[in-house]
């Protein structure tokens, strides 16, 4: 009841919020494709969903505060898919924002994060279920396009490094390293 309360008291702090040095929710969603470097792998891109909050220490740049739920299927007969919930801290900045022009339509985004994530497989019939934890480290490259006065969308592409402790889901490589793609609604 008490995280209730809280969400909805910072959901409408965050309403009222109008300026670009105001604190974002960003709530979004798009794809993750782990193991993407590696050629033998059986893992197959799946879906992801992401809540943020991005606290401006200027204008033209923000720290980002970031957890998603991660899901991506096996090609293994014996295994249903590998899920994470990361959590990451990053630093973006916006090169182009000029401070006293108002909002262009598209600004360039560029941000690098680095966190943690939980990570777990799902096997089909009778094999152990694993789970282990992974250090992340990204890059962003992306676009926020103006919807309005204080909303937006960011569009991101996210080429991480993800080392787990143990293989996941059927494969014999740690490396989860991939790419994300994402599209987030921020207000």
């Amino acid at each position: 009841m008490r995280t209730t309360i809280l969400f909805l008291a910072l959901l409408t702090a965050m309403a009222a919020a109008s300026e670009r040095s105001d604190l974002e929710i960003s709530i979004g969603g798009g794809v993750w494709m782990p193991a993407l470097f590696d050629s033998d792998a059986g893992l197959t891109p799946g879906p992801a969903i992401i809540v943020s909050l991005q606290i401006p220490p200027s204008l033209g740049n923000c720290f980002i505060i970031e957890a998603s739920y991660l899901s991506a299927g096996t090609d293994s007969d014996n295994w249903g898919s590998v899920t994470g919930l990361p959590l990451t801290v990053g630093y973006r900045m916006y090169p182009f924002y000029r401070r006293y022009a108002g909002p262009r339509g598209i600004e360039p985004l560029l941000g690098i994060y680095g966190g943690g994530m939980l990570l777990w497989d799902s096997p089909e019939d009778n094999q152990d279920k694993t789970s282990t934890g992974a250090g992340i480290i990204g890059a962003e490259l992306g676009a926020r396009v103006h919807l309005g006065e204080s909303t937006s969308i960011d569009i991101v592409v996210t080429p991480e490094w993800v080392s787990a402790g143990s293989a996941l889901g059927g494969e014999t490589g740690k490396d989860l390293s991939g790419l994300q793609i994402s599209a987030s609604i921020a207000f």
